[in-house]
């Protein structure tokens, strides 16, 4: 995990991050990057995803009320770009205190979010000290350990490591509030499956997880992950409710949606972007009208 973490990133990334330790300033412990882009190696007409851990929200967000809302439902999510060569460079980026980000990933934590988004491949682009950096290596090992020891219980029967991975991320998407279809887990390991297998043979060793049990699965297992499905989805919402208040660019982040799925293509003025909520609704009726929407 260690030697993942501290994959290099390519240029347009590293521009990125380069940003982004500006915009956040001092209290930056460290930058993780994850996501398409990571495992594409490019950005091109895609969207770079970051996790920005810092100490102090105040001091990040430069705003007490956002800090607020970050640190009661974590993480804040903002909507990036810069420039990079002649062209613009865009990046979704959730802001979180480097604690809240180690507590999510633990074993202790209910909701599956981080443990089974950072159990996947991950690079730490900037870290401000080894301390920050070996504890981000740290929460990504127990966000693996976490997740095949909570998923286990759900697999009937033997299983080989591959399949395990499989019924983990299957039952972690069906615990978002848009879950991904279950062949979404079966193209995400076998993408990377060397990686997996690797990684995932050295934590089951480390937790003592025998893949050959008979055991069937486990009621109490059943049952958790269904409130687990439940809570999930609740979060979702309502961190959904609260980017209305907090993700600053959400308005950008909209119109660059539109118009790489549709085609229609939308210059924001101040004006609009003074009133995102009268401008969004605006907006629908316009690509609606124009054919970008069934």
């Amino acid at each position: 995990m260690a030697e993942e973490s501290a994959a290099p990133a390519f240029p347009a990334a590293d521009a990125m991050v380069e940003h982004l330790k500006t915009t956040y300033g001092t209290s930056v412990r460290a930058v993780v990057f994850y996501g398409s882009c990571l495992r594409l190696g490019t950005d091109q007409n895609l969207m770079l995803d970051f996790y920005v851990l810092a100490d102090d929200l105040v001091a990040a967000l430069n705003s007490p009320i956002s800090a607020v809302f970050g640190a009661l439902l974590p993480p804040n999510v903002y909507y990036h770009e810069c420039g990079f060569e002649g062209r613009t460079v865009r990046a979704k980026v959730a802001v979180m205190t480097l604690a809240a980000f180690t507590r999510g990933t633990a074993e202790t934590t209910f909701a599956s979010a981080l443990w089974a988004r950072f159990a996947q491949p991950a690079a730490i682009v900037y870290a401000k000290d080894e301390l920050a950096r070996t504890s981000v290596t740290r929460a990504r090992t127990r966000a693996v350990e976490t997740l095949l020891m909570k998923t286990k219980p759900l697999v009937m029967g033997p299983c080989t490591i591959r399949e395990l991975w499989v019924h983990a991320f299957q039952a972690t998407y069906r615990a978002e509030l848009r879950p991904e279809k279950d062949s979404k887990a079966e193209e995400l390991v076998a993408m990377q499956e060397e990686r997996f297998t690797n990684v995932g043979n050295a934590a089951i060793e480390a937790l003592r997880i025998d893949l050959d049990s008979e055991r069937t699965v486990a009621t109490r297992a059943i049952w958790t992950w269904r409130f687990r499905r439940w809570w999930g989805r609740l979060l979702n919402l309502l961190r959904l409710v609260k980017a209305a208040f907090t993700f600053s660019g959400g308005l950008d982040y909209a119109v660059w949606k539109i118009e790489r799925h549709s085609g229609v293509r939308i210059e924001l003025t101040e004006r609009d972007r003074a009133h995102p909520i009268l401008t969004g609704i605006r907006l629908l009726f316009r690509v609606k009208r124009e054919g970008g929407l069934n």
